[in-house]
């Protein structure tokens, strides 16, 4: 009898890649992915590595696929933005060992600043897209999406949403693979996106597409359960549960893999007198399923929502009057309001009160729990746009002759994306108050290590950074170092700063307070 573990499908996912032979994996922590890392850190024998960003991630993964390896990139939609110009690119090329993406999509925006469908990325980049509905799925797709990589020689994306990401369900336990030998290989005409290669190259990932859809019909990702019924549901991914909970009485196409035969929905279809299309995200399906039927109710015809989550619910109120569906709403009703606070004891919050006693005309923000400064009775943050933007805006707004300009930055958004910002302001004298929140930690998503820290993702002793020396370098007019809970001191920095010209950096260096109780523990 096999084993089974009861796992999440993030490390369901990590699992996969361990025992689909896996030697690298790199991240940067984002929710609802971060777990996807933090299991292989603890679980897997290869490399594991948090990376200062999602691009640099993606680089460094595509580095060990060339050298032969199987390699894991993991990371959140939003993230996956950052990787998209190395992403829109590698298709192109071509990877040696196997190159899975695994993207956490988050409908709802539980944790996160849009809602992107990534499913849409993998159609743009014309690489192949897996899409579990359970954590046992999780596992068994990253496995078979090694083995397409390494077949059409492209990466691959598994995409989860949230509720597969953080959802429990049983696994079984394989035995691993043994990773590849080292196979690196000079390949230029193949490895060089220069123009001279570049059009060939299109043409030859073009020519690839009807191959991919074949190796999906044969796939077994894509099932039809169909049998005289008159209504029909067509889900993806986490959605083919959500259908089967309220409506096993009608026929089913699950969607599990893309691209896609459109047959299989003009098949499917036929003969149907109403057809649902449930899916988390966009109405990518929904789309083709409209070109095959007028019978197609979902996103596009209102029925259900294209804002926020689709979850278990959406469709229940259509198939009848389900106890569960009165029990959630009821559920719902009841529930007070508990929007997240900055923790008791966070230096976050003495820095915004000082930062607010300092009168700044304008704070740009950023991403990370610092954000929560944007919220009663504190309101001391006006924009939250994308990684490293703080900075950017500030200097945007100060050019146009406005006076004490503040951007508000953690320490590891500041590694993520922030530096270069702060070579632009100081290149371009921006007359700005750049504040560095640093917590000695990623904070927000579980207190991962930072190169500040020196820390790797294993817990061993990496290479150091020291902030204050990076900001110097990167030309900042001044550097001051202070403990929030100075409240004098850090009232009379601000000052200083945010009514002087020049790029000023402040670091606001109070480790989590969460941290250092554990450290205490």
């Amino acid at each position: 009898m096999k084993k089974r573990e009861l796992l999440a499908g993030n490390e369901a996912i990590g699992r996969g890649a361990i025992e689909a032979g896996i030697s690298y994996a790199g991240s940067y922590p984002g929710t609802p992915a971060t777990e996807i890392l933090e299991y292989l850190a603890a679980h897997s024998d290869g490399i594991v590595e948090w990376a200062i960003n999602e691009k640099i991630a993606l680089e460094t993964a595509i580095g060990a696929s060339y050298a032969g390896k199987r390699a894991l990139c993991s990371m959140k939609h939003v993230g996956l933005n950052v990787a998209s110009d190395p992403l829109m690119t590698i298709p192109y090329l071509t990877v040696k060992g196997g190159l899975v993406i695994a993207v956490a999509d988050d409908p709802g925006a539980y944790s996160s600043q849009n809602e992107q469908d990534s499913r849409y990325y993998a159609q743009f980049a014309k690489i192949p897209c897996l899409e579990p509905s359970d954590s046992q799925e999780a596992k068994d797709m990253v496995i078979q999406a090694f083995e397409l990589s390494e077949q059409f020689k492209l990466p691959v994306i598994v995409r989860s949403v949230t509720r597969v990401s953080h959802g429990l369900s049983p696994v079984e336990i394989g035995t691993p693979r043994k990773p590849n030998q080292p196979a690196l290989e000079k390949d230029p005409s193949h490895m060089l996106a220069i123009p001279s290669n570049v059009i060939r190259l299109h043409k030859e990932l073009i020519a690839k597409q009807p191959e991919l859809i074949k190796w999906g019909e044969s796939a077994g990702l894509n099932e039809v359960f169909k049998n005289k019924q008159k209504k029909g549901i067509i889900a993806c991914g986490i959605a083919y549960t959500y259908g089967k909970e309220y409506a096993e009485d009608y026929a089913f196409l699950k969607i599990g893999y893309y691209p896609f035969a459109k047959k299989l929905i003009a098949e499917f279809v036929k003969d149907l007198d109403e057809v649902w299309v449930l899916e988390e995200g966009e109405p990518l399906v929904e789309e083709i399923a409209r070109q095959y039927s007028n019978k197609i109710k979902g996103k596009l015809t209102g029925e259900l929502t294209r804002v926020g989550e689709l979850g278990p619910d959406a469709f229940a109120k259509y198939v009848s009057d389900s106890p569960v569906q009165q029990f959630t709403d009821s559920v719902k009703a009841n529930l007070p309001v508990r929007p997240p606070v900055l923790c008791p004891g966070c230096g976050h919050r003495e820095l915004y009160k000082a930062l607010n006693a300092a009168e700044p005309t304008f704070v740009t923000g950023d991403i990370g729990c610092y954000t929560l400064g944007a919220n009663p009775p504190l309101n001391a943050m006006h924009t939250c746009l994308c990684m490293g933007a703080s900075i950017s805006q500030a200097a945007g707004i100060a050019k146009q002759g406005y006076k004490k300009i503040a951007a508000i930055i953690g320490d590891s958004t500041f590694i993520h994306a922030g530096i270069p910002a702060l070579i632009s302001a100081v290149y371009n004298q921006a007359n700005i108050t750049v504040i560095i929140m640093d917590n000695d930690s990623t904070a927000m998503t579980g207190h991962q290590p930072t190169p500040l820290t020196g820390i790797t993702a294993k817990g061993e002793q990496g290479g150091k950074i020291v902030l204050e020396d990076l900001c110097k370098s990167c030309g900042a007019t001044s550097v001051e170092v202070l403990d929030p809970f100075g409240a004098k001191k850090t009232k009379a920095i601000l000052d200083e700063k945010l009514n002087s010209d020049g790029t000023h950096v402040v670091i606001a260096r109070r480790p989590c307070i969460l941290v250092t109780r554990r450290s205490k523990g």
